[in-house]
């Protein structure tokens, strides 16, 4: 294998050790949360004919009427035990079921017409979120007789206006016999119950119920956004995108955050936190999808500061090793055969870390700071990614917890959709501002590197260069693919640090070169009379200063003086 191919190799675990790292991070969703985000799949926008939506829901395969809705279909049929309700039982509104019912066929599990055994289910957990309710003391209309729509729309997915939540996620919990919340348990008990009302071959089979389950999780899964501070509806869940609500998160605290681990306690909830308090101050202020947006930019600048007294040191540390390329030049020309002889390789070793010594670079610094930044960046990531604030609202019709993918590859509505075109342009920014953050400093190392001589460039160095320009190149892809799949806040969140790390470059190399000018600044003439004598001299500048403390002088005419007394001496004794 050659170096070349093993060195994309070891890059490339690089990066899959990184993504795995980031998704090892505790999920903050409670059972609670979680079943909520399940039942929202479970919730579909009514659309008529035309494609428009109706402003009406259906749950799971039921959809609900009042008894003097002109809109209500001649099939509905009167709700059992409730005086003014109907309902019409349709499997192809459910598009998640319709999903999976799909690819079970697919993969040879036995799939019928379950109609009967749905709507069972459905009429079961309808019943059940109403006693939960008058169980709560939930200030919907829980009266059978006198229920409408509207107050089924409460029960079930919550009252948005109110901030009080539904009970419909009920369907995907339950206790178990410790009384302790677990997930599919009052499904599971309410399956054995319609199998014995309607009969076995009318209900699924245990194989698809499997299959059933393991997908609806697995939708549940993939979120995360369930850091809130407060009690409140947040993101957008569900199977399709037009169709997505805003569901009812648990707020957590300190003490659940340091149940879930060291991290989560120490550093990921109080960013999360942080994060929270400021995006809900702007969004008072300026309004939602700005306010998220500028939370996410205020958050960045605030933690990459509080970094950079780490950071500054290991920037220092890379730039004194870039000044020392012609001295580590000549010490590598002084044993050009380290790499087979120990002995040489050893006293290069010895100059080196003298070198370094005398200069203070502690070559390892980086690698140690690395060690103490990576956790940080993690939390911060995992604060921002989790935050239930960042993934609700929408920004210029962009919604903040779609992933570009998503929003690019659905073209309905095209080109009349803002959405599409915020997350186009804002993907292309992100995609430039990074490249550029990346690229900057190799630049500016490249600049250097022609002002040096060729006869004193580190080789070695160079090959190391090389190295770190496909290190670049690689992990450059790796996060534009990233941004590519995440959510469109996380690529605000990668804009504002390319922001912050392309103006720390640049204001570090601004510092070094005024550092520099300085050092370099012409010599001051200094013109003194002595003796009748004048002296024509310059100060030498600080770092040239003698030992003594005391200012040299060059002293021209002093000099030439003693020179020709000299002279003159020589010719008397001659």
């Amino acid at each position: 294998m050659n170096k070349r191919l093993k060195f994309i190799l070891s890059i490339g675990a690089i990066g899959l050790t990184g993504l795995a790292l980031t998704a090892c991070s505790a999920n903050f969703c409670s059972i609670e949360d979680n079943a909520q985000i399940v039942y929202s799949y479970d919730v579909y926008n009514i659309v008529d004919e035309s494609g428009q939506n109706t402003g009406k829901y259906s749950f799971g395969i039921s959809t609900y009427y009042d008894e003097n809705d002109e809109s209500r279909p001649k099939e509905a049929e009167k709700l059992e035990g409730f005086g003014q309700l109907y309902v019409v039982y349709d499997i192809d509104s459910n598009l998640a079921l319709k999903a999976i019912n799909e690819n079970a066929i697919s993969n040879n599990i036995r799939v019928n017409d379950y109609t009967k055994f749905w709507a069972e289910m459905d009429n079961k957990f309808l019943n059940l979120a109403i006693q939960a309710a008058i169980e709560n003391n939930a200030s919907y209309n829980t009266d059978k007789n006198t229920m409408t729509y509207s107050d089924v729309c409460n029960i079930l997915i919550g009252d948005r206006n109110g901030n009080e939540k539904g009970y419909g996620y009920l369907k995907y919990i339950g206790l178990n016999s410790e009384g302790v919340q677990t997930n599919w348990k009052t499904w599971n008990l309410y399956l054995t119950e319609v199998r014995y009302d309607i009969g076995v071959d009318m209900c699924p089979d245990n194989d698809f119920v499997e299959y059933y389950q393991t997908n609806m999780t697995n939708y549940s899964t993939t979120s995360r956004t369930c850091i809130a501070t407060e009690d409140g509806f947040y993101g957008y869940y569900g199977f399709d995108n037009n169709n997505k609500l805003e569901m009812f998160i648990e707020g957590k605290d300190w003490n659940y955050a340091w149940s879930l681990g060291f991290l989560e306690g120490l550093l990921v909830y109080p960013i999360g936190w942080l994060i929270d308090q400021t995006a809900v101050s702007f969004m008072a202020g300026i309004g939602a999808g700005w306010g998220q947006v500028l939370a996410i930019f205020v958050i960045t600048f605030l933690i990459r500061a509080v970094m950079m007294v780490f950071t500054l040191g290991q920037t220092l540390t890379s730039q004194k090793m870039n000044d020392l390329q012609p001295e580590m030049a000549k010490i590598q020309a002084k044993y050009p055969n380290a790499n087979t002889n120990r002995s040489e390789q050893q006293a290069l070793a010895m100059e080196t870390s003298a070198l370094y010594k005398k200069n203070k670079v502690h070559p390892f610094l980086s690698m140690i700071l690395m060690i103490v930044q990576f956790p940080v960046f993690l939390c911060v990531w995992s604060a921002m990614s989790g935050s239930a604030v960042l993934a609700s609202n929408e920004f210029l019709g962009l919604r903040l917890s779609l992933s570009v993918q998503d929003v690019l590859f659905n073209i309905e509505n095209w080109p009349n959709n803002p959405g599409w075109w915020t997350a186009l342009v804002v993907f292309i920014i992100m995609a430039l501002l990074q490249t550029f953050a990346m690229l900057l400093p190799q630049f500016i190392q490249k600049h250097r590197q022609k002002k040096i001589p060729k006869t004193l460039v580190n080789n070695n160095l160079n090959k190391q260069n090389k190295m770190m320009k496909w290190f670049t190149i690689i992990m450059l892809v790796f996060i534009i693919f990233m941004g590519f799949s995440m959510a469109s806040g996380m690529v605000i969140y990668w804009i504002a640090g390319s922001i912050w790390s392309v103006a720390q470059t640049l204001i570090l190399e601004l510092i070094k070169y005024l550092k520099n000018k300085s050092k370099n600044k012409p010599r001051k003439p200094v013109h003194q009379t002595s003796n009748n004598v004048v002296i024509d001299a310059e100060v030498i500048p600080q770092q040239f200063v003698a030992p003594t403390g005391k200012k040299k002088f060059k002293d021209r005419n002093l000099k030439k003086q003693n020179n020709d007394s000299n002279n003159d001496k020589g010719d008397n004794n001659s």
